[in-house]
């Protein structure tokens, strides 16, 4: 049996969250249905970034930010939905692009795609993703993977920071690829706590 990510998995620091989370699998339940991905890319936004919807303190689009770690981040940019997890206060991790079993790999390669692909839309804002019914996450298996770290994708200020993560050789990987800036094992011991 997979254990799912609690509250004590995403209440700890951003950056090892975000690396942490690769490898896991993102499941979202529509009735009988769950449709799940294997997390290949994340971006961490933390406090005092530039880049985050949090920077300028809770409004009402982004009041998510500022809920308990595992609370669901969704927002609409540019007609498209993307999905963050909540770490601690202002901050999250953005899910950038996830494998689709049976799926070509540019399936949910992206974070609209993503949120496309598993059904996640505006309404799935403030949800529980660490105690909820319709969204959870469950730790990855034990296999090391090699870990990429590069700047984040498409944003205007702090792109340059490293802070995007993304496991090497995943061909669900969004683009650009090419920008790492270094790389390394995962050290994770055990993800679920």
């Amino acid at each position: 049996m997979v254990a799912r990510l609690g509250r004590a998995f995403f209440d700890r620091g951003t950056l090892r969250v975000a690396r942490e989370l690769l490898g896991a699998r993102l499941i979202v339940r529509e009735g009988q249905v769950e449709r799940s991905a294997r997390i290949v890319e994340t971006e961490a936004y933390v406090r005092g970034d530039p880049a985050s919807h949090a920077f300028r303190g809770p409004t009402r689009r982004n009041r998510s930010m500022f809920g308990p770690p595992g609370t669901l981040y969704v927002f609409r940019i540019h007609q498209v939905v993307c999905a963050n997890l909540v770490t601690r206060s202002a901050e999250a991790v953005l899910l950038r692009a996830g494998a689709v079993e049976g799926r070509e790999p540019a399936y949910a390669s992206g974070p609209g795609r993503l949120c496309r692909a598993l059904g996640l839309t505006i309404r799935d804002d403030g949800d529980d993703a660490a105690r909820g019914g319709r969204v959870r996450v469950e730790a990855r298996d034990r296999r090391p993977i090699r870990i990429v770290t590069g700047p984040r994708v498409g944003l205007r200020r702090a792109a340059e920071r490293p802070l995007r993560f993304y496991v090497a050789g995943e061909p669900a990987v969004s683009r650009p690829r090419r920008l790492s800036v270094s790389a390394s094992p995962s050290r994770s011991r055990g993800a679920a706590r």
